[in-house]
């Protein structure tokens, strides 16, 4: 199975000590790590964002999300990529806060044209993107982390569009504002 955690901090200054401790306790079980936080000319946002992609022990993933949770000022969520095609792992249903969207793409290589081909037809409500090598099933596959942004309806005609290729799992997660 592959696990993918998302955190929200709700407040960077405060929380972000101890996310660290925390993270850095299971850092052996931590193949990625991706954060990112509004950043621009008139903004350093306080709310940052952390993605993890995990191996190991899901007996361990549970125990980090645990003492996650229990800092406060901290929201987590998960999407898991497992054999069972039907598991969905979605969480969170709330159209409005940031979203952010995990792509397994079966036997890599051999589908990333057609996945290629959707992504730059939808590049505008991409931004941020991550790909990471993966096997999955015994064989080899993409993975694709995307957080999208802009119109609602635009980034669910992706997923849609994404969902509808026989080569893609995809799983999501929506952190809403608070």
């Amino acid at each position: 199975m592959i696990r993918i955690t998302g955190i929200r901090v709700v407040d960077r200054i405060k929380e972000t000590g101890f996310t660290q401790d925390i993270l850095s306790k299971y850092s052996g079980m931590i193949t990625t790590r991706l954060g990112f936080h509004e950043l621009n000319d008139g903004v350093c946002s306080r709310e940052g964002f952390i993605l993890l992609h995990l191996k190991g022990d899901p007996a361990e993933w549970k125990e980090m999300s645990e003492e996650l949770m229990a800092l406060g000022g901290i929201e987590v969520k998960q999407m898991d990529f497992s054999d069972d095609a039907e598991s969905e792992g979605d969480s969170g249903d709330k159209p409005e806060g940031v979203r952010i969207l995990g792509v397994l793409v079966r036997n890599g290589s051999a589908n990333s044209k057609e996945v290629q081909k959707l992504l730059t037809m939808y590049g505008c409500s991409i931004r941020t993107r991550l790909g990471v090598n993966e096997r999955h099933f015994g064989e080899p596959a993409g993975l694709i982390i995307l957080e999208l942004t802009g119109a609602v309806g635009e980034m669910d005609r992706l997923e849609e569009d994404l969902r509808s290729l026989d080569s893609c799992i995809v799983r999501k997660m929506i952190f809403g504002r608070q």
